[in-house]
């Protein structure tokens, strides 16, 4: 099949269907995507039903005296979710960003999910306490979850440091009870016939660890969701994505905001460039790209390739994803 690439908003539609053909493994998977941010999946030959609730972009920050010394670097940031948020679907009581995350964990309680998948800007900033806290709901709300972080889990506005040392830094002193033992960069995990891949692309770019992880998890059988904060760069769409080559210095508008370094002259590293290559090649393995970080929603497509781009939680969105057997 010809390769195509386009780009799907689904902002206010009611229902957006998507035909992916695939070869060899997967011979054809359907995607259809409601106004609310939930999908349906739909798998020939798959056995069952598999349910996963995404929750992104949370953004919370609970206020603890035992941080005050870090305040110097989580002002702005708090200051931007204490109010609350406009809700995403219509004008009624708008919310705290925690309670629209303890109204996702109890969405997930009633619907039976079987998977919780936390894609990233969980916290607002590295806080102890609200990690430690969430931690604690969500062992209480007794589903399984996975988690990968986003660019603000482990920012701290102006803290000096490189991306990727700010990142090592808060994702093994305060992070680290969100990943109940994985490998904060890149792991996998199969549960229900589903190969979920991790991969923490909250830089913006992947190492050669996590290329060659990828490309190991693309060996095995069963058909893989790959999850992570930032979307993919998808040919012919618009925005600054993990892989845009629009990536780079001259791009960077927010740096001096966020006070952090900027990004380098040099744009994407090598194994970004072809870990982008290998996933628009392996749609007989990948059946769906989930992913946060824009705060919208939309469905992006590369030839038979499809991403998911979800509303943020902070804004009481709390997607559900079935995953269920398809016509041949």
């Amino acid at each position: 099949m010809k390769r195509k690439d386009f780009f799907i908003s689904v902002l206010g539609m009611p229902l957006l269907g998507c035909v992916s053909q695939a070869s060899d493994e997967i011979k054809q998977v359907i995607h259809a995507r409601s106004h609310d941010g939930s999908a349906a999946i739909l798998i020939p030959g798959f056995q069952g039903t598999f349910k996963f609730m995404q929750i992104t972009d949370s953004h919370i920050d609970i206020a603890d005296e035992s941080e005050r010394d870090m305040q110097e670097y989580s002002q702005r940031m708090h200051q931007a979710y204490a109010n609350p948020r406009k809700h995403f679907l219509s004008d009624e009581t708008e919310k705290k960003p925690l309670e629209y995350f303890e109204e996702a964990l109890g969405k997930a309680v009633s619907e039976k999910v079987d998977l919780l998948l936390l894609t990233g800007d969980i916290v607002n900033f590295p806080s102890a306490v609200t990690v430690n806290a969430l931690v604690t709901k969500l062992k209480q709300a007794g589903i399984p979850w996975l988690y990968t972080c986003g660019n603000h889990d482990w920012h701290y506005e102006g803290m000096e440091g490189s991306a990727d040392v700010l990142r090592r830094t808060w994702t093994d002193k305060v992070l680290s009870p969100f990943y109940q033992g994985q490998n904060p960069l890149f792991y996998s995990k199969r549960i229900g016939g589903i190969n979920f891949v991790g991969i923490d692309n909250s830089t913006y770019q992947v190492n050669n660890e996590q290329l060659c992880f990828l490309k190991g998890q693309l060996k095995r059988d069963g058909p893989i969701v790959l999850f992570s904060h930032i979307p993919y760069y998808f040919r012919g769409v618009q925005g600054i994505f993990c892989g845009s080559p629009e990536w780079g210095a001259k791009n960077d508008k927010n740096f001096k905001i966020e006070r952090r370094e900027r990004w380098p002259e040099s744009s994407n590293n090598q194994a970004t460039v072809e870990f982008i290559e290998t996933i628009y090649r392996a749609t007989d393995k990948i059946i769906a790209i989930v992913t946060g970080h824009t705060h919208r929603s939309s469905v992006l497509f590369t030839g038979n390739l499809c991403q998911y781009v979800s509303y943020a939680t902070s804004n009481g969105a709390s997607g559900i994803f079935k995953i269920q057997t398809g016509s041949e």
